[in-house]
């Protein structure tokens, strides 16, 4: 156990600056309204408002970031999270179907109860990983929280909320990409923490989870969150089984099976070790289509086949070291010289579900990390 003191840690008592407008993301104990269709309004007795507040000294602009899948307790790039406030308990939820106040994006509140299959991505900007090697968020470094659909991110307003009793507040809400929605996540120095009477977390703990021949896993993208998935349906153009990216939730098409492609002296799964994947669902291997007869225009189509087709993906870990649960690392295909890769275009079939393609264009969209071993 160490302390690296730039990196978030779980249960860390933090803030959260935007950093174009410098505003806090601030609880209140005020309830949200939604207004009549013709006069008045009706409060709304669980959801809570969440605002963009100028002071940093207000008790309610600490928050706790809690991790859905659990590998270390520091705060990474492309982890799946839900924020808590520490003052109020409550969590930062997002409602697709629901108008913000102000800007009619999308309603961002308050309520002591998260919402399960909506939480938020940590996603980092820029594509310096490739030479850092590095995916711990660090302090006060710019990042964008994105809600589970690939458009839509965490913003702070220009314009302060209508309603009497937040009028002096900025709005919170989601919305499309634009200069508001970029974040820094602030650890309180020493100051701030006699301030709030908040004890230091001071331990970083690495929950080291190894992979193995034959284990089963849930692959995610890195950039994304979104899940490497399968399922019965086919391709149109080819009659294939059509491979996706598919956001939250998780289900059974999102497992697969991790296997060495040949036999090796060692059960364990290494940086450098060719494998293959295996649907659990359909039991069908990964495959490319080498000869693009799906005629993507964004690169080689993935699909699940009978065999291997003798194709095989070797694993490559951001840092070249041991491959374990949490890890960013690349699905690099030797044959084409190429990577696996979320595609930016949705499924031929799917209208919410994103393509799966081989490319030789490097980012952050080609990094994936292992979520969970299935038991």
């Amino acid at each position: 156990m160490y302390q690296i003191d730039q990196d978030i840690l779980v249960r860390e008592v933090i803030q959260i600056r935007n950093s174009t407008t410098g505003t806090y993301l601030t609880a209140t104990g005020f309830n949200t309204q939604e207004k009549g269709l013709l006069f008045g309004s009706t409060t709304n007795i669980n959801d809570y408002y969440v605002v963009g507040s100028d002071d940093p000294e207000n008790h309610y602009t600490l928050w706790t970031i809690v991790k859905v899948f659990e590998d270390t307790n520091r705060i990474n790039y492309g982890d799946i999270i839900f924020l808590k406030n520490l003052s109020t308990k409550m969590y930062l939820i997002y409602k697709f179907e629901k108008q913000s106040e102000v800007s009619h994006q999308i309603r961002v509140s308050l309520n002591y109860n998260r919402q399960e299959n909506y939480p938020f991505i940590l996603q980092q900007q820029g594509e310096q990983i490739f030479q850092s090697k590095d995916y711990a968020i660090k302090n006060g470094v710019q990042l964008k929280i994105q809600t589970r659909k690939l458009t839509n991110f965490l913003q702070t307003s220009n314009k302060n909320y209508a309603s009497k009793q937040i009028k002096d507040y900025k709005e919170i809400s989601c919305g499309k990409e634009n200069q508001n929605d970029y974040w820094e996540i602030i650890k309180l120095d020493p100051q701030k923490q006699k301030l709030f009477d908040i004890k230091p977390t001071q331990q970083l703990i690495m929950n080291i989870q190894e992979i193995f021949n034959n284990d089963k896993i849930i692959i995610r993208n890195y950039k994304s969150g979104y899940s490497l998935h399968s399922h019965n349906n086919m391709y149109a153009s080819t009659g294939q089984q059509e491979v996706t990216c598919f956001s939250y939730e998780r289900d059974v098409n999102d497992l697969w099976m991790i296997k060495q492609s040949f036999n090796m002296a060692q059960n364990q799964i290494q940086n450098q070790m060719p494998i293959n994947l295996i649907h659990k669902e359909t039991m069908k291997f990964l495959s490319i289509d080498e000869k693009n007869l799906a005629n993507s225009k964004n690169g080689n189509q993935i699909r699940c086949m009978q065999s291997s087709m003798q194709q095989s993906l070797n694993i490559q870990t951001i840092d070249n070291q041991q491959f374990i649960v949490g890890k960013p690392f690349l699905f690099f295909y030797q044959p084409m010289n190429k990577f696996l890769c979320q595609g930016p275009s949705l499924s031929e079939m799917q209208t919410t579900q994103y393509e799966v393609i081989l490319t030789d264009q490097l980012t952050t969209s080609c990094l994936w990390v292992i979520e969970k071993k299935i038991k």
